[in-house]
């Protein structure tokens, strides 16, 4: 990941409407600003330093093939590995570069620097880079900005993982899902950018941990479930978390007990709720091969109990951590022949259906914010977990595990699209109501006819899922 070295130095005639709000619909041919530095691969580290210097970049474009891109966060690494000054660029450029042509909005270069941690994007215009954003352009862009948060939260360390300077991190948070929500980005992906903060937040947390303990005596893996699991997290959303590690021994699982602890500590310190059902890594913490026969336990005899952790757990995803858990997936992936645990997914999605008043009417101006969670998005969430396992797929997201489905036959496009767009309704619901915008008594009469047909495609749903998953006779 690219670092900030030298981002004092940035040119002060930013790209067209610097300092002021733009929206996160604008073309990025309307962000960018000047031509970037190009340098020949077999430039040299010193040459290319020093002409970035001389421009006032913070990356230079290596016109390799493919294209290639410098930082000063790579020219630091470089000082730091004590390599010779005449090492050619082109053994230390990143490449191929994550583009975007400049028709594309702000929002996806946004999302696609949160999701790779880069902070320099560049721009393409008839398949030729023509301009490069970088994380403060669009810092100067946006005043609540997820990529300032980023930035506190790996400037943060000086306390430990229970650092002040987090200590109202769930403000910030909330404040840029807020501001996102105003500037019209659908709710699907504001809970990606939350979750990835609260991931940004979790590996933080992490490192400040392994400071103080010591380096981990085997190689583990910090698991994220639930919603953080699937990328779809409310600010609001609790801590889901596991911790795999290794190899079996008194002193891994001291060591992993402690630090799963402290890590947890830090970020409910920081705002992030511990998991009322227990969910948390201080619980789950168990060597790689006790994970396999938990798992391997669920399938076998999915019992209402088991049932409840193998589904939060079939949303697990490395957030940090060395150890390579893709047997787990592989464990789950055996779901696709087990109808026991279909059948049980199944039946229990249909638990939540949406409750029909009178006349099958759904009075939407009279359900409580809990109840657009518990009628409403999990229910979907559920039907994604079944149809998703029933696919074979390593898909994470709701909206991807269902279009998996729709791939496989198992539902209609439409059936998936038509779930997909009641989830975003949904969940834009129920984040506006955690941001105190509203609720569904003061929605407007066309955004409660909007909530009315998301309910109505989450009951239909429900109902057809008893045709592809009966309940035994």
């Amino acid at each position: 990941m690219d670092s900030r070295a030298g981002r004092e130095a940035e040119v002060t005639d930013g790209p067209p409407g610097a300092g002021r709000d733009t929206g996160l619909g604008t073309p990025l041919a309307d962000v960018v600003g000047r031509a970037p530095l190009f340098v020949p691969p077999t430039a040299t580290v010193a040459d290319v330093a020093a002409a970035m210097r001389e421009g006032h970049h913070s990356c230079a474009v290596v016109t390799s093939r493919p294209d290639g891109i410098v930082t000063n966060g790579d020219l630091a690494r470089i000082v730091a590995e004590r390599r010779p000054p005449d090492t050619p660029v082109e053994q230390v450029m990143s490449s191929p570069v994550h583009a975007l042509p400049a028709g594309a909005p702000l929002i996806r270069a946004l999302l696609l620097m949160l999701d790779e941690g880069i902070e320099h994007v560049p721009v393409l215009r008839g398949g030729r880079i023509v301009g490069v954003l970088t994380d403060v352009d669009l810092i100067r862009q946006q005043s609540a900005s997820p990529l300032l948060v980023t930035d506190r939260i790996r400037r943060a360390g000086a306390g430990g993982p229970r650092d002040p300077a987090l200590a109202d991190l769930a403000a910030d948070v909330a404040g840029v899902a807020a501001a996102l929500l105003a500037d019209g980005v659908d709710a699907l992906r504001i809970a990606a950018v939350v979750a990835s903060l609260h991931d940004t937040l979790t590996i933080r947390m992490l490192e400040l941990a392994e400071q103080e303990l010591g380096p981990p005596p085997v190689p583990y893996a910090w698991l994220a479930l639930g919603s953080q699991g699937r990328m779809e997290q409310l600010p609001r959303s609790d801590q889901d978390t596991a911790l795999a590690y290794a190899e079996p021994g008194a002193e891994a699982g001291e060591y992993f007990a402690t630090l799963a602890a402290r890590v947890t500590d830090g970020l409910a310190a920081a705002g992030v709720p511990r998991c009322p059902g227990g969910f948390m890594a201080t619980g789950w913490c168990r060597p790689l091969e006790g994970w396999q026969r938990t798992f391997q336990g669920w399938l076998d005899e999915p019992d209402a109990r088991s049932l409840l952790g193998a589904q939060v757990f079939l949303d697990l995803r490395r957030v940090a951590g060395e150890l390579d858990v893709d047997v787990l997936d592989r464990v789950l992936a055996r779901g696709r022949d087990r109808p026991g645990i279909q059948l049980a997914l199944a039946r229990t999605a249909r638990r939540f259906s949406p409750r029909a008043h009178r006349f099958g009417r759904l009075r939407v101006e009279r359900l409580p914010p809990p109840e657009l969670k518990l009628r409403g998005t999990v229910p979907v969430v559920l039907l994604g977990r079944l149809y998703g396992l029933a696919a074979g797929s390593a898909e994470r997201t709701t909206a991807g595990r269902l279009r998996a489905a729709a791939a496989g036959g198992l539902i209609s496009s439409d059936t998936a699209d038509t779930l997909i767009d009641a989830y975003e309704t949904l969940l834009s619901v129920r984040l506006a109501a955690e941001l105190g915008a509203e609720v569904p008594r003061t929605l407007s009469a066309p955004r409660r006819r909007e909530l009315q047909a998301a309910l109505r495609a989450v009951r239909s749903a429900l109902e057809a899922s008893s045709l592809t998953h009966p309940d035994p006779g």
